[in-house]
């Protein structure tokens, strides 16, 4: 612990910024993988379960019940299910309008830690910048004298640097992660919404 609070304390004051970048980051991170695994389901697990719920032209009560149940998916199958006496086309409407607004629960909180990675390298180099100045500062005025202080200086610029950029990289891989998570997850919207539409409306069995 008390190497920690000596880690801090030589990387300056900008050394705290980015200590609540980290806390803001870690929190999204966890909220974010909280989300993801409430809104994500198996697709073809779902779509077997409707199948022996739902018969085409029958009550879909039961299969709407099920599938409110499971996520995102479950949830756009939901709304697809009420409509299922409609033509395809209105069909594949009604899971399109669904899809689009589950949109903001899977980009969510994602532009912070984009803001997050940006900032922190920043931060580090403002931190670098008081740094040099404390150690030309030193330098000014009692010449190489007191290398001690020089080399001091020059250390809090080094560490605050370090821990922007190690910041920026964890913030980078996250939001490319969930990023990614988020692009896959629509995929698999669009993908089984299509094997939704052509069980219920008997384009297949």
């Amino acid at each position: 612990m008390n190497q920690v609070l000596e880690f801090i304390h030589n990387g300056g004051v900008m050394m705290y910024p980015l200590i609540l970048c980290s806390i803001i980051l870690i929190s999204l991170t966890l909220e974010r993988a909280i989300t993801f695994r409430k809104l994500t389901t198996d697709g073809d697990d779902l779509l077997d379960e409707i199948k022996e719920l739902y018969k085409p032209g029958g009550d879909p009560t039961r299969a709407i019940e099920a599938c409110e149940k499971q996520g995102i998916l479950g949830m756009m199958f939901a709304r697809g299910l009420r409509n299922s006496a409609r033509e395809p086309d209105a069909i594949e409407m009604a899971l399109e309008f669904e899809a689009a607004s589950e949109i903001p629960n899977l980009e969510a909180n994602l532009p912070v830690v984009k803001t997050i990675v940006n900032i922190a390298p920043l931060l580090g180099l403002l931190g670098t910048i008081f740094g040099m100045i404390a150690s030309f500062r030193v330098a000014s005025a009692a010449g190489l004298s007191n290398p001690t202080q020089i080399l001091g200086g020059i250390s809090e610029a080094l560490v605050s640097t370090a821990s922007g950029i190690t910041v920026a990289i964890i913030g980078f891989l996250v939001h490319n992660y969930f990023a990614n998570l988020g692009k896959k997850t629509m995929d698999d919207l669009e993908y089984y919404g299509a094997e939704f539409v052509n069980y219920v409306s008997g384009r297949v069995d």
